[in-house]
């Protein structure tokens, strides 16, 4: 430091001694220049730098332009200004400082000396402007430019460690700029070259050092391998030894083990690492001026590592000092600089952790807030642009959870969509891809949670997979990317069923947590999605191999014996215990296992506070274990105490109305044994009013199917007991119409009926959507305590301003019974046309409501118990050709037959006899009657039932004509229709002689024949051969009539798609006209669907037969106010002849004068009329049935 003030004074001295016109002036004013430059270098007082270029200037202004040192000149005095912007950030400095290296190498011959060196002074200069701007051509101009000083540098020259370290630089920001793999490599390569060439004692070693350190950093990020790390920090640790304490460039080498130390800790774990990150970071910090553009850096550094260890440690004041700090470097950071985003993005990431553990709701405000003012003014071409809208997208998601507001989920995806489209800029293996694709991933997975939108779960698992497949075996965290894709796989198998998924989704799981380290904060909610992926495997297996449910409960217990008795996730752990030592027992039926059960899922309870929503879950659990107990023992205290949890449960107001229904039914399953029928009816009715919260209209239709068959037959159990104990018709009857056909129900308000809030109030609407998703909304285990917390003072606040919400909306005109049961008195007056039979029958009782304008009658059914009509439905399930085929051998049909006798007799006679519709005068029309079967009546053949043989009059073919209905509000929807006219019909007529993968249907057509004949002028058909869906959708549109001959199939799985098969794009599948297509066109035009195909009327899930989710009743919900469809298989011949004796009669014979009743009377007469030429064969015409008005 001496020979350098020494230097200082010496050129001062000779400059003071220099006329002004001397010709040498220019040199020793640059001289002096030089000596101060280099006297910052070595100390960073800026005094020296301004003069420095104050002297480079006035050397270029006492220079002529032709003088050859002018280029020297001016290279210099650009050099000088490039240091001062790295100092003060003047942009205007570096913009000059350009322009002036360029002019300097511009002016250099090819074959000067000082080629390289102003070759690499711009190359830098473009460089240090590109990370301020982020122009690309900047980049890659140096980069072409390093390579020109390289290429003109001997071997041996000392300056060619420096040309290599700078090249190898510019690579690698090229590479953070498009992720090419060869990029980074090559500038690996360069800087290895760089620090062995460098001689014994160059200064520039410690940069050097450095710089190839932070390049093994950059790889251990793509790659996960840990020698990089340790390499990097190594050679960091060497470049800090060898640089001196007053040295200016020890703050930035410091900063940079700091960075690296942290890195290591994120993999490791190890405090050590962390707690010394910190330490180096702030005294890099210290010894940093205060002046500095790169304070802001090292000032952002160390706010992420103090968000680190706060987010593993939990000090609060660790993370008040990172926002402090966070904040300090966005305020000493120039608004137009580049890294703004990037710092304003390290504060929201400190922000989101600070949400994350205390659960205050500013934090994350702040933080979507400061993500998106750093997208904002993101260029889009950044290289980092993909990584900012991925951040965004996980705050807002992140806000999602914690209020339940649809748009922000909705947000976070099309971000996700975004992110994964910039990622162009990435090579398919940069980790920044398979991150994005992750995030997205659970993104929609979680829209799935929310809307049941299978294609979003389709989407999670395939971006899930992509993530997983193409990130090394070694990469850092790679486990919690196999347990997210387990979770996809695992809610795919629970919605599909497919048992691959679930195989796959154990294999995952135990891969992840093989590969979880101890002390990991997430092995216990490994081990717990691998136990419960195993139980779920179990559940699969019909064996007595106990593997699966063994492995699952050693994993809990090994979960719950690293748990502290305190932490608040222990309760859940233990309930999940109980429930796997529960299905050992029921798998082996050892009393042990329930024993053992049962202080388990006590302790469980014991430790829940009373207002957590998971109380009533566990209580129910609990109480279900005694209640079996006491099936063994019948020891009253498990009893007593069974109710006592079960009523406890119920009264759980924090808990989702499910789980409350789910503990009055049991409860009323309890108690109805013993004959306590006044207290389980109390219980039903209560458990019936939280129904339409259960399944709500603003519900995707499949969390409304999945909701339903959660809650399947408990309007029909509601009032039996109702039947049992207050014998008060009207009430029962308002309740099986308020917990029936809710489905269906919700999409005839969709069609703009007066009862549709969204449509005339959406604010309210929404607010009752928010306030209903926010109050039953899952609390996710895997949220620190803190935020869990406050996420269940949400749930209590928005349950309270729920209730107020349905109070409000009650006030308002037409909605006073807005999620109230309708009025037996409203509903009397849909009977005005005939007589309304809701035959209802429960394990409880079997009981007929007949309802007529002048009032509700009940009788009840003492001989049609659950057996005969368990009978009925298993006969049912299983009908196909085939089958009949099978059936008519081995006597089958026999029992059909029977079947349909002990119908009529015990349940349909009874009924007529009461309304007086037994044996009708020969000469006079057939009263109409409509039927709606409930409970386990669904779907019987009431227009069917009796004895068929010659001449009898005991069926109800003979004395009545019969209609079916799902619910008296679809029927009441079906005669609001426009009532046909005598004017001229449209039919549409679609016919499927051959379908892909299906059988050929040769008689159809016969049937379209038939069709053509009877449908004369003025009435018109328009006839579709093949079709595909999309154009059958628009002929229906059309059309006043729709007749199908075709292929139906009714969905084992989800009656919303159950499907008419009509022509694929290719010869392999056919294309779906599903029921939930159907559901949601709308037909202006429509009157009658006659649905010629299979179980078009028939719904297989028998959780949801008070739905009525069939084809028939799609085609009446999208407009048409009659459908003709069939209950199961038909032979098809007979098909074409009912069809064509129902047109005959419909059309031909001015059966439209009769109205509505015209479609119900063709019907009637084509089935007699097929019915007297096979009198013993009522499989073959029972099965076609009329819906509607």
């Amino acid at each position: 430091m001496d020979d350098l003030q020494e230097a200082v004074r010496l050129a001062q001295t000779a400059l003071d001694a220099t006329p002004k016109n001397h010709p040498d002036l220019a040199l020793r004013l640059n001289y002096l220049a030089n000596a101060l430059a280099t006297r910052y270098d070595r100390t960073e007082n800026l005094d020296d730098l301004q003069e420095a270029v104050r002297l480079a200037q006035a050397a270029v202004d006492a220079t002529l332009d032709d003088d050859p040192d002018l280029p020297h000149w001016i290279n210099e005095l650009g050099v000088y200004l490039l240091t001062r912007y790295l100092h003060i950030g003047d942009l205007s400095d570096l913009q000059v400082a350009v322009g002036l290296i360029r002019r300097s190498l511009d002016a250099t011959p090819k074959d000067d000396v000082y080629l390289a060196l102003r070759s690499n002074n711009l190359a830098n200069a473009l460089s240090t402007r590109y990370d301020r701007i982020g122009n690309l051509g900047d980049l890659q101009d140096a980069i072409r430019l390093a390579q020109t000083a390289i290429n003109v540098t001997p071997e041996d020259d000392p300056d060619l460690a420096h040309w290599l370290n700078e090249l190898g630089m510019y690579l690698r920001a090229r590479y953070d700029r498009n992720g090419d793999w060869d990029d980074l490599q090559e500038a690996i390569r360069l800087l290895r070259k760089s620090v062995d060439s460098t001689q014994k004692g160059d200064p520039g070693l410690p940069n050097r050092l450095r710089n190839l350190a932070s390049n093994f950093s950059t790889r251990y990020d793509r790659t996960g391998n840990l020698e990089d790390s340790h390499e990097a920090i190594r050679l960091t640790k060497t470049a800090v030894d060898a640089t001196p304490e007053d040295h200016p460039d020890l703050p930035s080498q410091l900063s940079n083990l700091a960075n690296h130390l942290s890195s290591r800790y994120e993999r490791l774990r190890n405090p050590d690492d962390l707690q010394q990150a910190i330490l180096v970071a702030q005294r890099a910090i210290n010894i940093t001026p205060k002046d500095h553009l790169d304070l802001a850096v090292r000032l952002s550094s160390l706010a992420n590592h103090l968000s680190t260890r706060y987010e593993g440690f939990g000090n609060p004041d660790d993370l008040q000092q990172a926002i402090r700090v966070a904040q300090r470097a966005i305020d000493t950071t120039p608004k137009d600089h580049l890294d703004l985003p990037f710092r304003l993005s390290n504060l929201a990431n400190t922000l989101s952790i600070g949400y994350e553990q205390t659960g205050n709701l500013d934090y994350l405000q702040e933080a979507v807030r400061l993500a998106q003012r750093s997208l904002n003014i993101t260029p889009k071409d950044h290289p980092n642009l993909a990584i900012r809208l991925n951040n965004l997208g996980i705050y807002l998601s992140t806000r999602y959870d914690r209020t339940g507001d649809l748009d922000d989920l909705q947000q976070a995806v099309r971000l996700g969509k975004t992110a994964a489209a910039a990622t162009t800029l990435y090579g398919d293996d940069h980790p920044e891809v398979a991150l994005i694709s992750i995030t997205l991933a659970g993104n929609l997975s979680t829209r799935y949670d929310r809307t049941g939108d299978l294609d979003d779960l389709q989407e999670a698992v395939r971006l899930a997979k992509v993530a997983v497949d193409s990130i090394p075996d070694d990469y850092p965290d790679l486990e919690h990317w196999l347990n997210s894709l387990s979770v996809f796989l695992s809610s795919r198998y629970h919605r599909m069923g497919d048992f691959k998924d679930l195989q796959e989704a154990v294999r995952l799981a135990e891969t992840a947590v093989a590969t979880t380290q101890e002390n990991h904060p997430d092995l216990a909610n490994r081990l717990l999605n691998l136990a419960s992926n195993l139980s779920a495997r179990f559940d699969r297996s019909e064996t007595s191999d106990l593997d699966d449910i063994q492995q699952a409960i050693r994993l809990t217990q090994r979960a719950i014996d690293s748990t502290p008795e305190d932490h608040t996730d222990l309760p859940h752990w233990l309930n999940n215990l109980a429930i796997y030592i529960s299905k050992r027992y029921n798998r082996t039926g050892n009393l042990v296992d329930l024993q053992d059960a049962i202080p388990v899922a006590q302790k469980a309870v014991d430790n829940t506070p009373e207002n957590h929503p998971d109380l009533a879950p566990w209580l129910n659990n609990l109480a279900i274990y005694l209640s079996i107990r006491y099936e063994h023992t019948h020891q009253q205290n498990d009893m007593i105490a069974a109710l006592k949890h079960f009523s406890q449960a119920l009264d759980s107001y924090n808990a989702t109305p499910r789980h409350r229904i789910e503990a009055a039914r049991r409860a009323i399953n309890l108690l109805v044994p013993y004959g306590d029928f006044e207290r389980a009816q109390l219980l039903a009715g209560r458990a019936l009013d939280l129904l339409p919260l259960v399944c709500s209209r603003y519900l995707s239709r499949e969390d409304q199917q999945y909701a339903i068959q959660q809650t399947s037959g408990l309007a029909a159990e509601a009032s039996s007991l109702l039947l049992r104990t207050d014998n008060d018709p009207a009430r029962a009857l308002e309740y099986l119409e308020h917990g029936r056909g809710l489905i269906i129900g919700y999409l005839i308000d969709s069609r703009g009926g007066t009862s549709d809030l969204s449509t005339k109030h959406p604010d309210e609407a929404d607010e009752f959507d928010r306030l209903r998703h926010r109050a039953f909304m899952p609390i996710r285990q895997d949220h620190p305590l803190e935020t869990r917390r406050h996420l269940l003072e949400d749930r209590e606040e928005a349950i309270s301003r729920l209730e107020n919400c349905l109070a409000n909306i009650r006030r308002l005109e037409g909605f006073d019974q807005f999620l109230l049961p309708p009025s037996s008195e409203a509903l009397q007056t849909n009977a005005t046309d005939g007589p309304i039979v809701v035959v209802n029958v429960t394990s409880i009782s079997s009981d007929a409501l007949i309802v007529r304008p002048s009032g509700i009658k009940h009788i009840r059914l003492p001989s049609f118990g659950i057996s005969k009509a368990n009978q009925y439905r298993s006969w049912g399930l299983t009908r196909s050709p085939s089958r009949l085929i099978e059936l008519k051998e081995t006597g089958g049909l026999n029992t059909f037959q029977q079947l349909l006798r002990d119908l009529w007799f015990d349940c349909v006679r009874l009924v007529l006899e009461e309304l007086g519709f037994l044996y009708p005068a020969s000469d006079s029309a057939l009263p109409r009657i409509w039927w709606i079967g409930t409970g386990l009546a669904a779907s019987l053949p009431f227009h069917a039932a009796g004895d068929h043989s010659p001449g009898s009059l005991e069926n109800s073919l003979s004395c009545v004509l019969s209609s079916y209905t799902p619910s008296i509000k679809m029927l009441q929807f079906a005669r609001e229709k426009t009532r046909v006219t005598l004017s001229a019909q449209s039919v549409l007529l679609v016919t499927m002689p051959k379908t892909p993968g299906q059988d050929d249907l040769p008689g159809v057509m016969a049937e379209s024949q038939a069709i053509q004949e009877a449908v004369t002028t003025p009435h018109t058909v328009n006839l579709l051969t093949q079709p595909s869906a999309e154009i059958v959708l628009q002929g229906l549109q059309d059309c006043s009539i729709a007749h199908f001959a075709c292929h139906g199939s009714s969905d084992k799985r989800d009656p919303s798609n159950s499907f008419l098969a009509l022509q694929g794009q290719s010869d392999l599948a056919a294309d779906r006209l599903t029921v939930k297509r159907i559901s949601e066109s709308h037909m202006k035009k429509a009157w009658l669907a006659y649905l010629s195909a299979c179980s078009t009327a028939e719904n297989q899930i028998s959780e949801l037969a008070d739905e009525a989710l069939h084809l028939a009743s799609g085609f009446q919900v999208a407009g048409f106010a009659h459908t003709v469809g069939s209950m199961w298989s038909s032979n098809d011949e007979i098909c074409a002849q009912v069809a064509a004796i129902f047109y005959r009669e419909l059309i031909t014979e001015g059966g439209l004068a009769e109205g509505n009743r015209a479609v119900a009377t063709a019907l009637h007469t084509a089935v007699m009329t097929v019915r007297e030429q096979n009198l013993g064969m009522p499989y073959l015409w029972a099965q076609y049935v009329h819906f509607g008005a």
